[in-house]
């Protein structure tokens, strides 16, 4: 499979584009795009003996502006060379038409023999393949801006749901946004904030928008429109509402997937919770009623030590006399 993520160029004046790959007598393309982010996976077979892999920069009536050529044993086979999202740059047909173009591109290598022992753990979907690699990649960045190896799932979801969207304002005009989720120790709640810009988010200012996943009741793709979902959630007010966004950075059902995910598991992180204070305070019932059953005992042991030593005292006396 290949993904393809965006295509880059000048003059900063996007053209409507199209992105063709082609191995041997297989190929596929992308769908148009204006702002030049596909975010699009293609499945192209391989067949032995094909030496490469033609990437091709269309415009929308399907003239070539710019190729790139890469060998399959060295670009595709090659675990060392195969990282996600490599930049390319490719060689333009016509300088005059666009400059310095480059392409962002990761290949995922299915080996049919896998897939046929089974060993890949069944059927994989394109989706589950983005969202793989999505968290991979927050993984990664969590590692090197943190030192550490070790993270729990809600780190790395957190995390990997960090990003620029488009935000739906009405009237069909929109909005730029940085969309994140905040939870404990920083916030007490599991919350998606919308901020300005990744600017305000890193300096910790106070988001436009909060919603708490508690009362997200559904996060769903927009059926007539492949870049589109929407968030259904209720306010603090609880009054229901629908915030609707366009991917940027990533394909629109990873969002989808991610943003579902990190509600189950705070849900299932504060069922949890419950739990546990629920076992802690039958926990602390049960020793304060030890506590009273001891007190009670031993008291009515002093009480029959007081019983048992008049009992004797009177026996002294009545052999005195």
């Amino acid at each position: 499979m290949v993904l393809v993520h965006e295509a880059m160029y000048d003059p900063p004046n996007k053209l409507a584009t199209v992105v063709k790959v082609t191995a041997g007598e297989h190929s596929a393309k992308t769908d148009p795009n204006a702002q030049g982010m596909f975010q699009q996976p293609m499945h192209i077979l391989v067949e032995q003996g094909t030496q490469n892999l033609l990437v091709e920069l269309l415009d929308n009536r399907g003239n070539l502006l710019a190729t790139l050529r890469l060998g399959i044993v060295d670009h595709v086979l090659c675990s060392k060379n195969v990282q996600s999202e490599m930049v390319y740059t490719m060689k333009p047909k016509d300088a005059r038409n666009i400059r310095n173009p480059r392409i962002k591109l990761t290949m995922v290598v299915n080996d049919g023999d896998a897939l046929e022992k089974g060993t890949l753990g069944g059927p994989v979907s394109d989706v589950d393949i983005l969202v793989r690699q999505q968290l991979n990649k927050a993984k990664h960045e969590k590692q090197t801006s943190s030192g550490q190896e070790e993270f729990g799932e809600m780190d790395v979801l957190k995390e990997a749901a960090c990003g620029p969207l488009e935000l739906f304002e009405g009237l069909g005009t929109t909005k730029k946004v940085y969309v994140a989720v905040i939870g404990p120790p920083v916030s007490r709640r599991w919350v998606l904030g919308i901020w300005d810009g990744p600017d305000d988010f890193e300096k910790h200012h106070q988001p436009k928008l909060e919603v708490d996943l508690m009362k997200i009741q559904g996060v769903k793709a927009d059926p007539t429109r492949n870049h589109v979902f929407v968030v259904h959630c209720y306010d603090a007010q609880r009054v229901r509402m629908s915030l609707t966004f366009r991917r940027l950075d990533r394909a629109r059902d990873v969002w989808v997937e991610i943003l579902r995910l990190l509600v189950s598991k705070a849900r299932e992180s504060k069922q949890v919770a419950k739990v546990q204070r629920t076992k802690s305070a039958s926990h602390h019932s049960n020793s304060g009623s030890h506590y009273r059953l001891t007190n009670s005992s031993s008291g009515d042991t002093e009480k029959k030590g007081t019983f048992l030593s008049s009992l004797f005292k009177g026996k002294d006396k009545a052999r005195q006399k």
